[in-house]
Protein backbone atom coordinates (compact mmCIF):
# COMPACT_ATOMS: atom_id res chain seq x y z
CA UNK A 1 0.00 0.00 0.00
CA UNK A 2 1.72 3.17 -1.10
CA UNK A 3 -0.61 5.24 -2.67
CA UNK A 4 -1.93 8.11 -1.18
CA UNK A 5 -5.22 8.97 -0.40
CA UNK A 6 -7.35 11.93 1.34
CA UNK A 7 -10.43 11.86 3.78
CA UNK A 8 -12.18 15.34 3.93
CA UNK A 9 -14.80 15.66 6.84
CA UNK A 10 -17.72 17.65 6.02
CA UNK A 11 -20.44 15.77 8.35
CA UNK A 12 -20.87 18.74 10.91
CA UNK A 13 -23.71 20.80 11.35
CA UNK A 14 -21.77 24.42 10.90
CA UNK A 15 -24.13 25.20 14.43
CA UNK A 16 -21.58 28.18 14.92
CA UNK A 17 -21.66 29.92 11.98
CA UNK A 18 -25.05 29.98 11.10
CA UNK A 19 -24.38 28.91 7.60
CA UNK A 20 -23.67 25.85 5.69
CA UNK A 21 -19.47 26.19 5.80
CA UNK A 22 -18.54 24.18 3.10
CA UNK A 23 -20.12 25.61 0.42
CA UNK A 24 -18.80 29.20 1.23
CA UNK A 25 -17.33 31.18 -0.96
CA UNK A 26 -13.75 32.44 -1.37
CA UNK A 27 -11.88 33.44 -4.26
CA UNK A 28 -14.89 32.08 -6.46
CA UNK A 29 -14.38 28.76 -4.98
CA UNK A 30 -16.34 26.47 -2.06
CA UNK A 31 -13.87 26.20 1.20
CA UNK A 32 -14.58 22.19 0.36
CA UNK A 33 -13.89 23.06 -3.57
CA UNK A 34 -10.24 24.31 -2.31
CA UNK A 35 -9.34 21.56 -0.19
CA UNK A 36 -10.53 19.04 -2.38
CA UNK A 37 -7.89 20.61 -5.41
CA UNK A 38 -5.02 20.93 -2.50
CA UNK A 39 -5.82 17.29 -1.78
CA UNK A 40 -6.07 16.07 -5.70
CA UNK A 41 -2.83 18.47 -6.71
CA UNK A 42 -0.56 16.50 -3.82
CA UNK A 43 -1.82 13.65 -5.60
CA UNK A 44 -4.34 12.33 -3.22
CA UNK A 45 -6.48 9.65 -5.27
CA UNK A 46 -9.08 8.64 -4.03
CA UNK A 47 -10.13 11.67 -2.09
CA UNK A 48 -13.35 10.48 -0.13
CA UNK A 49 -15.98 13.18 1.44
CA UNK A 50 -17.76 12.97 4.59
CA UNK A 51 -21.05 14.13 4.58
CA UNK A 52 -23.84 14.49 7.10
CA UNK A 53 -25.65 17.97 7.27
CA UNK A 54 -27.28 18.58 3.95
CA UNK A 55 -25.23 15.82 2.55
CA UNK A 56 -27.98 16.04 -0.77
CA UNK A 57 -26.63 19.98 -1.25
CA UNK A 58 -22.91 18.82 -1.07
CA UNK A 59 -23.06 16.21 -3.20
CA UNK A 60 -24.99 18.18 -6.06
CA UNK A 61 -22.69 21.07 -5.37
CA UNK A 62 -20.06 18.71 -5.68
CA UNK A 63 -20.78 15.86 -8.18
CA UNK A 64 -18.39 17.10 -11.04
CA UNK A 65 -15.14 16.79 -8.39
CA UNK A 66 -14.67 13.09 -8.94
CA UNK A 67 -14.61 12.50 -5.08
CA UNK A 68 -15.84 9.74 -3.49
CA UNK A 69 -19.02 10.18 -1.15
CA UNK A 70 -19.85 8.86 2.31
CA UNK A 71 -22.17 9.34 4.76
CA UNK A 72 -22.50 9.54 8.39
CA UNK A 73 -25.97 8.91 9.16
CA UNK A 74 -25.23 9.69 12.84
CA UNK A 75 -23.69 12.80 12.10
CA UNK A 76 -25.85 14.71 14.75
CA UNK A 77 -24.68 11.91 17.32
CA UNK A 78 -21.00 11.32 16.71
CA UNK A 79 -17.83 13.61 16.57
CA UNK A 80 -15.02 14.37 13.64
CA UNK A 81 -13.31 10.89 14.47
CA UNK A 82 -16.57 8.82 13.79
CA UNK A 83 -16.26 10.43 10.26
CA UNK A 84 -13.00 9.92 10.05
CA UNK A 85 -12.97 5.86 10.54
CA UNK A 86 -15.89 6.04 7.98
CA UNK A 87 -13.79 7.67 5.33
CA UNK A 88 -10.75 5.16 5.59
CA UNK A 89 -12.99 2.22 5.39
CA UNK A 90 -14.06 3.82 1.45
CA UNK A 91 -10.51 4.19 1.19
CA UNK A 92 -10.17 0.25 1.39
CA UNK A 93 -6.70 -0.84 1.43
CA UNK A 94 -5.58 1.01 -1.42
CA UNK A 95 -3.33 4.15 0.71
CA UNK A 96 -0.26 3.29 2.78
CA UNK A 97 -0.93 7.14 3.93
CA UNK A 98 -3.80 9.32 4.42
CA UNK A 99 -4.05 13.18 3.90
CA UNK A 100 -6.79 14.37 6.69
CA UNK A 101 -8.45 17.52 6.84
CA UNK A 102 -12.06 19.25 7.46
CA UNK A 103 -13.55 21.18 4.89
CA UNK A 104 -13.32 24.78 6.21
CA UNK A 105 -9.10 25.02 6.15
CA UNK A 106 -9.02 26.31 2.46
CA UNK A 107 -6.02 28.29 2.14
CA UNK A 108 -2.99 26.03 2.95
CA UNK A 109 -0.26 26.34 0.39
CA UNK A 110 0.59 23.69 -2.06
CA UNK A 111 3.74 23.65 -0.68
CA UNK A 112 3.01 23.29 2.69
CA UNK A 113 1.31 20.24 1.48
CA UNK A 114 4.46 18.77 -0.36
CA UNK A 115 6.54 19.40 2.21
CA UNK A 116 4.43 17.50 4.80
CA UNK A 117 4.61 14.27 2.26
CA UNK A 118 8.27 14.46 2.84
CA UNK A 119 7.81 14.16 6.40
CA UNK A 120 8.38 10.11 7.76
CA UNK A 121 6.14 9.52 10.52
CA UNK A 122 3.24 7.47 11.56
CA UNK A 123 1.30 10.87 12.17
CA UNK A 124 2.54 14.37 11.15
CA UNK A 125 0.91 17.44 11.20
CA UNK A 126 1.71 21.42 10.65
CA UNK A 127 2.38 23.34 13.60
CA UNK A 128 2.37 27.19 12.90
CA UNK A 129 3.94 29.04 15.66
CA UNK A 130 3.22 26.77 18.52
CA UNK A 131 -0.21 25.77 17.50
CA UNK A 132 -0.90 22.36 15.36
CA UNK A 133 -3.54 22.78 12.12
CA UNK A 134 -4.04 21.06 9.33
CA UNK A 135 -3.91 18.64 6.83
CA UNK A 136 -3.22 15.75 8.46
CA UNK A 137 -1.05 12.93 7.11
CA UNK A 138 -0.44 9.21 9.02
CA UNK A 139 -0.20 6.11 8.09
CA UNK A 140 -2.88 3.32 7.46
CA UNK A 141 -1.17 1.35 9.69
CA UNK A 142 -2.64 2.95 12.70
CA UNK A 143 -6.10 2.64 12.21
CA UNK A 144 -6.81 -0.23 13.23
CA UNK A 145 -5.07 1.21 16.84
CA UNK A 146 -7.27 4.13 16.37
CA UNK A 147 -10.51 2.10 15.72
CA UNK A 148 -10.37 0.65 19.22
CA UNK A 149 -10.21 4.42 21.05
CA UNK A 150 -13.43 4.98 22.41
CA UNK A 151 -12.29 8.34 24.89
CA UNK A 152 -12.29 12.29 24.33
CA UNK A 153 -10.00 14.18 21.93
CA UNK A 154 -11.09 12.67 18.71
CA UNK A 155 -8.34 11.91 16.22
CA UNK A 156 -5.59 13.30 19.01
CA UNK A 157 -6.70 11.70 21.68
CA UNK A 158 -6.67 8.27 19.97
CA UNK A 159 -2.89 8.58 18.93
CA UNK A 160 -2.06 9.99 22.21
CA UNK A 161 -3.52 7.46 24.17
CA UNK A 162 -1.63 4.71 22.57
CA UNK A 163 1.58 6.36 22.64
CA UNK A 164 1.36 6.97 18.54
CA UNK A 165 4.78 9.48 18.26
CA UNK A 166 2.93 12.71 17.03
CA UNK A 167 5.61 14.76 14.60
CA UNK A 168 5.21 18.51 14.01
CA UNK A 169 6.58 20.15 10.54
CA UNK A 170 6.90 23.67 11.72
CA UNK A 171 5.37 25.41 9.15
CA UNK A 172 4.92 30.00 8.04
CA UNK A 173 2.30 28.84 6.53
CA UNK A 174 -0.98 30.83 8.69
CA UNK A 175 -3.41 29.13 5.88
CA UNK A 176 -3.10 25.31 7.80
CA UNK A 177 -4.51 27.14 11.45
CA UNK A 178 -7.24 28.91 9.49
CA UNK A 179 -10.40 27.54 10.22
CA UNK A 180 -13.65 29.05 9.68
CA UNK A 181 -16.04 28.10 12.92
CA UNK A 182 -18.08 31.21 12.78
CA UNK A 183 -19.13 34.41 11.39
CA UNK A 184 -15.48 36.47 12.49
CA UNK A 185 -13.50 33.41 11.12
CA UNK A 186 -14.97 33.49 7.83
CA UNK A 187 -14.43 37.11 7.56
CA UNK A 188 -11.18 37.17 8.49
CA UNK A 189 -9.96 34.10 6.15
CA UNK A 190 -11.20 36.56 3.72
CA UNK A 191 -9.31 39.40 4.51
CA UNK A 192 -6.41 37.38 4.61
CA UNK A 193 -7.23 35.70 1.15
CA UNK A 194 -6.78 39.41 -0.61
CA UNK A 195 -3.90 39.81 1.49
CA UNK A 196 -2.41 36.47 0.13
CA UNK A 197 -3.51 37.64 -3.84
CA UNK A 198 -1.99 41.28 -2.96
CA UNK A 199 1.48 39.90 -2.32
CA UNK A 200 1.70 38.14 -6.15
Amino acid sequence: MNGLGAVILAAGLSSRMGDFKPLLQIGGETLIGRVISMMKNAGAEPVVVVTGYRSGELEECLKESEVVFVHNERFRETQMLESFLLGFDALGDKCGRILVSPSDVPLVKQETVRALLRQDGKFVRPVYRGQPGHPVLLRSEIIPVINQYKGPGGLRGAVESRGIEIIGMETDDKGVVLDCDTKEDYEYLLRYFSELNARI
